[in-house]
């Protein structure tokens, strides 16, 4: 087994910026039909439908390139040095997965120049970028899909997917978008160009949405052609459940480099909220199971646009507590009957259950990011979680990012970046040991030739015994501390992090 990961990206810390509504540069764009620009200060979700009884992405906030390229310095300040931006083609919907043709960049998001402008001043600061393509689906209003479905003669019929009564196949059921074959040559090669012109732009890594659903014959063909452009381009895999459960688990160095780290991320989120160590250690094991190399960049999630914020996930309404019935964020049960699902009834309470104990959030967040950014891997925050941003599903889990408030958050994740950056000589390419965690405290170890980083945090509101209480501490520096405590005791919701050099 012969796997091959960029070395570049071994130690990185991520943030994903969701465009529309990171940041926004400019004068307003030029209207679009059909299109609502909202006030960026206005964060009230519409979330209703419209008069057709429809729910669709048609607000925008107008997130832009240029905007991204004026927060790079705040980014650094973060400690950040790996950009992963949702997409940016052309679409009808703001969050721009209804793809048309990814060749095209949307012009409320700027243009291929905007585009290159921000790969080069991000490599200028040591970060680097990585792009999310869309290859299962298309939009209903792509070019492509529109001639395939006028003509049954079209050359483009062969892109999609079709059933026995000549009707395409939809994605999950999603009447705008339509599933495309990823088995069918002439798509394969309309795929491969559009990455080519991605990485040929300056991109270094590729986000393939819903990855975990690709063939092996495409994803194996993908990779070479994409290693053939750039040996060192990151090719990650959206994946949901742990690899080595999948019938294809695209990780044995012939599919991706690697894939993203839900799984964990539901792992530590339960713990960390109610103390569910077993469903941690069982999440743990397997992901131990990954090939060491691909551990080493696993893309480690807290919260992303798919789910609900980490605050609400930590301290809100509605949470699935059950390992047993799915992921903590999988809250939609009560709304569901058979195929039916209530949307309206289940964003009216989204809309009305966001009073949370932000204290206390606060208090969960610390300790999920730091243990987020001490387990192997890139660990990627997603915009706004170190301002506090708060929201369940889409859209409330996208509200434009309102730089005129702060955080005492921010000036934490700063702390959380240096302290990655410091110990980067350890964190990039070690192993990870559990040593202990129960429903109360963990004591994790990062062991590899440069020394050891022992791990220590308390997620309860009581005082704990220290783990390490009786060993000798002269050898430990303290490098990393949430609240203040003792070498005897670990105070509520605080942590330790001690180095040990190697000699």
């Amino acid at each position: 087994m012969d796997i091959k990961i960029p070395k570049r990206f071994l130690g990185r810390t991520g943030y994903q910026i969701f465009v529309d509504r990171f940041a926004r540069v400019g004068e307003k764009p030029e209207t679009i039909e059909g299109r609502i620009l909202k006030e960026w200060n206005d964060e009230t979700i519409d979330w209703g439908p419209d008069e057709k009884g429809i729910y669709k992405n048609l607000e925008y906030y107008g997130g832009n390139l240029k905007g991204i390229i004026s927060k790079l310095d705040y980014l650094c300040d973060l400690g950040i040095d790996l950009i992963y931006l949702s997409p940016i083609s052309k679409t009808v919907s703001s969050h721009h997965y209804d793809v048309e043709d990814q060749r095209i960049i949307d012009p409320w998001i700027g243009t291929w120049e905007d585009f290159r402008t921000l790969c080069k001043m991000s490599h200028d600061k040591g970060i680097l970028i990585c792009v999310d393509l869309v290859f299962n689906h298309m939009g209903i209003n792509s070019y492509f899909y529109k001639e395939a479905l006028n003509s049954k003669d079209s050359e483009y019929r062969e892109w999609f997917e079709w059933d026995e009564e000549g009707k395409p196949v939809l994605w999950y059921g999603f009447k705008d978008m339509p599933q495309c074959d990823k088995l069918n040559p002439n798509y394969q090669e309309y795929t491969f160009s559009v990455a080519e012109k991605y990485i040929t732009e300056g991109a270094d890594g590729i986000r393939l949405d819903l990855g975990e659903n690709f063939p092996v014959e495409y994803m194996q063909k993908f990779r070479e052609y994409v290693k053939n452009l750039n040996p060192e381009v990151l090719i990650v895999s959206e994946m949901w459940e742990i690899a080595t459960t999948k019938e294809n688990p695209q990780i044995y160095g012939d599919q991706v480099d690697s894939v993203m780290n839900y799984p964990m991320a539901d792992a530590i989120c339960r713990w960390i909220r109610y103390g569910n160590e077993e469903h941690f250690n069982y999440t743990y094991k397997e992901i131990k199971q990954y090939p060491e190399e691909v551990q080493a960049v696993l893309w480690n999630f807290i919260d992303s646009h798919d789910t609900p914020r980490a605050l609400n996930m930590l301290v809100g309404e509605g949470m699935n507590p059950n390992p047993f019935s799915g992921r903590i964020w999988d809250i939609e049960s009560p709304w569901r009957n058979g195929d039916e699902f209530d949307t309206y009834g289940f964003r009216k309470w989204e809309s009305e259950n966001n009073n949370l104990d932000i204290k206390l959030a606060i208090n969960r967040i610390k300790l999920t990011s730091l243990l987020q950014y001490c387990i192997p891997g890139i660990p990627i925050v997603f915009y706004g979680t170190e301002n506090g941003i708060t929201g369940y599903k889409d859209p409330f889990n996208r509200k434009p990012y309102q730089w005129n408030k702060e955080s005492e958050l921010i000036e934490y994740y700063k702390k959380l970046g240096k302290f990655r950056k410091e110990n980067n000589d350890i964190l990039k390419t070690s192993i990870m040991h559990k040593e202990e965690l129960t429903a109360n405290i963990s004591f994790l170890m990062r062991i590899s030739q440069n020394g050891i980083l022992f791990v220590v945090m308390n997620r309860t509101e009581n005082e704990q015994k220290n783990p390490l209480s009786n060993w000798e501490f002269k050898r430990l520096d303290k490098v990393f501390e949430i609240g203040e405590n003792d070498n005897t005791n670990i105070n509520p919701y605080g942590a330790i992090v001690y180095r040990l050099n190697s000699q």
